[in-house]
């Protein structure tokens, strides 16, 4: 459109306005219905399972929340060349 300026008139102008604007009008009526028609629904957890699945992490590979020997080590060394 940008390139086509010296051909088009102010007529010509006025109406590709008007069309954008009707088109982008329809789609924001769209996507509200749209948006209006699905309500937001909350993922249901099942803690169960969540419980359940931490504790066999936990068996197999540990606790990840506790900090061993070698994290105290790997900060000492941090602080003491950082």
């Amino acid at each position: 459109i940008s390139e086509s300026k010296d051909v088009l008139d102010d007529a010509a102008i006025s109406e590709i306005i008007k069309t954008c604007n009707v088109i982008k009008n329809e789609k924001v009526q769209a996507s509200k219905r749209k948006v209006k028609g699905e309500a937001q629904k909350s993922k249901k957890r099942d803690k169960a399972a969540e419980a359940k699945a931490k504790k066999l992490q936990t068996e197999l590979y540990g606790d990840n929340d506790n900090y061993d020997d070698y994290d105290n080590m790997g900060a000492d060394y941090e602080d003491d060349f950082f």
